[in-house]
């Protein structure tokens, strides 16, 4: 080749097709589409990735604000389905509010399709509810739910391929989802998020269960078809020995809490390093609770927890200054050997609080960092906070408090 003149050779366009599908389905699925004006060689090349995702971004204008809007972004989706071929692995919709009838056919379309992986979020709109041939979807092993109805056909056999399952503010009974779940034989992952309907009580009973994240107001939380006040402490956690990441919020701390909370429940959660719960440092129980589990977690690294106060006068509780003999506990809990960083939200900073921080600043020798965002709103009290922490013992040298205020 000459100096000086520049190479016309498309190196790209004489990739291996699978080369070209992987660098695809990296892009953004509307510039994936785009490469169809490059040449008439690239027209088509769009048309086999297995990963079709739509969201605002796939239009033009950014948010579908207008009817006419929305009917383009509808448009788009169905020239997307018609003219693609093969497999579609993944298929992923969010904040779009066409009609049912429309998610209706697509679903029929992607149940014919071999769809690995289906996402549908809608945050705002109609609630949809899913049509019966949604679960013919025999391929899913991995679904993400938002806003929509599940009413489950008698003659589900169940998703035995399904390994991850995200349920956010969605219309299912207690029922169905255990019926859901009980037919996921490969089920590790469950996320169970119910912030607006109705309520329904987790019922948990998954001996492979890697990822658990329930959130909502909850008014009992089942794990064997038994409460979890009923089960005690030790069941439970022997219960969810092999889960790898705990997220649970509101009430579940509290329902951990009844009863006899014991020092500790060996040979249980061996395998958990993520950690994410609400605690009442109001109430000794829970704090108990959840010393408990710091020394049944021996592998933790990661924790993040919410401070909350439980208005409600409740007979089982008692106040955390009266049943937590804070230097006792200082001396038992030596079990934080593998903790790396701490996350607590709305802290108030009362003595609670700080006992637990200090507790955690002096039994985790390779800590990194521990944030904390305040709900502090007098300046005195937050100097006065801040004086404490610095002086507090760390048995980590590389430990590093970041405060938020």
């Amino acid at each position: 080749m000459e100096l000086g003149r520049a190479s016309t050779f498309d190196v790209i366009s004489t990739l291996p097709r699978v080369v070209i599908d992987a660098i695809l389905v990296r892009l953004p699925f509307k510039d994936a589409v785009r490469t169809s004006i490059l040449s008439s060689n690239w027209r088509y090349k769009w048309v086999t990735i297995p990963h079709i995702i739509f969201d605002w971004q796939c239009d033009p204008t950014g948010i579908p604000s207008s009817n006419e809007t929305l009917k383009k972004c509808v448009n788009i989706v169905y020239q997307v389905l018609l003219r693609h071929r093969g497999s579609i692995h993944k298929f992923k919709c969010v904040n779009y509010l066409p009609s049912c009838s429309d998610f209706d056919q697509w679903i029929l379309f992607l149940s014919g399709h071999g769809i690995k992986e289906l996402i549908l979020e809608f945050s705002c709109g109609d609630i949809y509810k899913l049509p019966s041939y949604f679960f013919s979807c025999q391929e899913l092993y991995n679904l993400r739910l938002q806003h929509c109805i599940f009413k489950i056909p008698q003659a589900f056999e169940g998703f035995s391929r399904l390994k991850s399952l995200y349920l956010c503010d969605v219309v299912i009974s207690s029922d169905e989802l255990q019926c859901l779940i009980s037919k996921s034989p490969l089920l590790e992952s469950l996320t169970y998020l119910d912030y607006g309907y109705e309520h329904t009580c987790p019922k948990i009973n998954i001996p492979d269960l890697r990822y658990l994240y329930l959130g909502g107001s909850f008014e009992v939380i089942c794990i064997e078809n038994t409460p979890v006040e009923e089960l005690g402490m030790h069941k439970v956690l022997c219960c969810l020995r092999n889960v790898e990441v705990l997220r649970m919020h509101n009430q579940f701390l509290k329902f951990l809490a009844v009863g006899d909370v014991p020092e500790m429940v060996p040979n249980t959660f061996g395998h958990l390093k993520n950690l994410s719960l609400d605690v009442d440092f109001e109430n000794g129980k829970e704090i108990l609770a959840i010393l408990c589990l710091f020394r049944s977690s021996r592998r933790l690294e990661e924790l993040e927890i919410r401070a909350c106060f439980t208005d409600s006068v409740d007979s089982d509780s008692v106040d955390s200054d009266s049943v937590v003999p804070w230097e006792a506990q200082e001396q038992r809990v030596c079990m934080l050997k593998h903790l790396r960083t701490v996350t607590m939200d709305h802290v108030t900073g009362n003595n609670s609080e700080i006992e637990f921080i200090r507790l955690l600043l002096a039994n985790s020798p390779v800590l990194k960092t521990l944030t904390i965002d305040t709900e502090i709103y007098d300046f005195v009290s937050e100097v006065m906070f801040l004086r404490k922490l610095i002086r507090f013992r760390r048995a980590s040298t590389q430990a590093e408090i970041l405060f938020n205020d």
